[in-house]
């Protein structure tokens, strides 16, 4: 934080007390911590809540979305939704057969519908405090930064890919770009 103005510093500071305080609250719990089902575990509840919000997903990005969750781990939740006739695994055929992706079956969506009405449930309790207005203001704001962070990120990103492709291009390639 050496480098940022001094609004900028204390609007991290104003931020940072407010999270606390809504974490006092309990207003930071994720709404996907409270879904219940008598049969399987919470962390495969919001495997089934991601794949009904993204479609469809390449495993890695479904381990991300889960919090980080280890390939082992990830592959043992899978398979037990999978047997459970929950998901299905999908192997890219055009770009590489390694790349597996995860969708849901109709009976998968059918709980994922339920799980979903579970979050928006706790959502509302969670806005509920806020009146009209106010809780329409802080959606247009939560947009304009969802909208923000999309734009950094994919700005890190082609970057990234930049800086891949210049390091593996041939060392003639590199001198020829440079004439």
């Amino acid at each position: 934080m050496t480098e940022l103005s001094v609004d900028v510093r204390v609007q991290v500071a104003r931020w940072r007390n407010l999270l606390v305080d809504a974490a006092r609250c309990g207003a930071l719990e994720s709404p996907l911590d409270a879904l219940s089902h008598p049969h399987w575990e919470p962390r495969e509840l919001q495997a089934l809540w991601w794949l009904r919000s993204e479609s469809l997903l390449p495993v890695g990005v479904l381990a991300t979305r889960l919090g980080g969750l280890a390939m082992p781990r990830l592959s043992r939740l899978v398979d037990r939704l999978e047997d459970g006739g929950l998901v299905r695994r999908e192997r890219s055929v055009r770009h590489d057969r390694r790349r597996v992706r995860v969708r849901l079956t109709d009976a998968g969506r059918a709980l994922a519908d339920q799980l979903d009405a579970q979050v928006q449930a706790r959502m509302a309790q969670r806005l509920a405090p806020l009146q009209g207005e106010t809780r329409s203001a802080l959606m247009d704001v939560l947009e304009l930064w969802v909208q923000a962070l999309t734009v950094q990120a994919r700005t890190a990103g082609e970057v990234a890919e930049e800086n891949a492709e210049l390091a593996s291009a041939p060392d003639e390639l590199l001198t020829a770009s440079a004439a």
